[in-house]
């Protein structure tokens, strides 16, 4: 079993990789928008949750990586978007696992099938544009939306696998909604992440004094959210 491997059987429970599998964890990188292939049911309620949260992960990403293209000196929005990237992409696994069929399909970037967070995405552009003040109000609001609706769906949640990766997104939304305070607090975040994070789980430490994500930048195929890159450690399925 190679490092990598090691690490996903250290930070992943026992339930969610036997239930999910080690094939599709793998594969996770290169396949962002999976083909429907079921192994397990899903009831109305987790259909719906994992829909909407594979819409509503890609569109922080989308959001976060704009605003990043517009304020540069602010590392904490592509930071952050790369985190998103794999939230992203673990919904679409769980997507996968219950052969439902991805939102995201062949839609570009800022394009979702949901007519609310359509909407949404273009109010919160609109005023992240404004200054950087109301681009860190536009993270403070996006991780405050997640985190409650993850919860929901939490609650709402009787399968063991997806009710895991929900609770993990969260305690990683909350990190998130953490970096964009201080930041609009005028705190200084740490040189490498920006975002004060314990590995992406849940923690007390000072914004902006742990490691980097160790992240790249690639885009690759599906909905060109992928690259050659090592999972972040917020991520549900390492």
């Amino acid at each position: 079993m190679n490092t990598w491997m090691k690490r996903i059987a250290l930070a992943v429970p026992a339930i969610a990789i036997g239930m999910i599998g080690w094939s599709a964890i793998a594969e996770a990188a290169p396949t962002p928008t999976p083909t429907p292939t079921a192994t397990a049911s899903a009831d109305a309620a987790l259909t719906k949750n994992l829909t909407f949260m594979r819409e509503e992960e890609r569109l922080a990403h989308d959001v976060y990586t704009a605003l990043a293209a517009k304020y540069p000196t602010a590392p904490v929005f592509a930071n952050i978007a790369r985190a998103e990237q794999w939230h992203f992409e673990s919904m679409g696994l769980l997507l996968q696992r219950y052969g439902i069929a991805d939102p995201a399909a062949s839609r570009a970037d800022g394009s979702y099938a949901n007519a609310d967070l359509q909407s949404l995405y273009s109010s919160l552009i609109s005023t992240g544009e404004k200054s950087l003040t109301d681009a860190y109000q536009v993270g403070i609001t996006i991780e405050t939306k997640d985190i409650a609706d993850l919860k929901a769906a939490i609650a709402e949640t009787t399968a063991a696998d997806a009710k895991q990766v929900f609770t993990n997104l969260s305690f990683g939304s909350e990190n998130h909604l953490r970096s964009f305070t201080a930041a609009k607090d005028g705190k200084i975040l740490g040189a490498q992440n920006g975002q004060g994070m314990q590995n992406g789980r849940r923690g007390t430490q000072t914004t902006g004094t742990q490691p980097g994500m160790g992240m790249g930048q690639g885009r690759g195929m599906g909905q060109g959210r992928s690259g050659n890159v090592q999972r972040p450690a917020d991520c549900p399925l390492r």
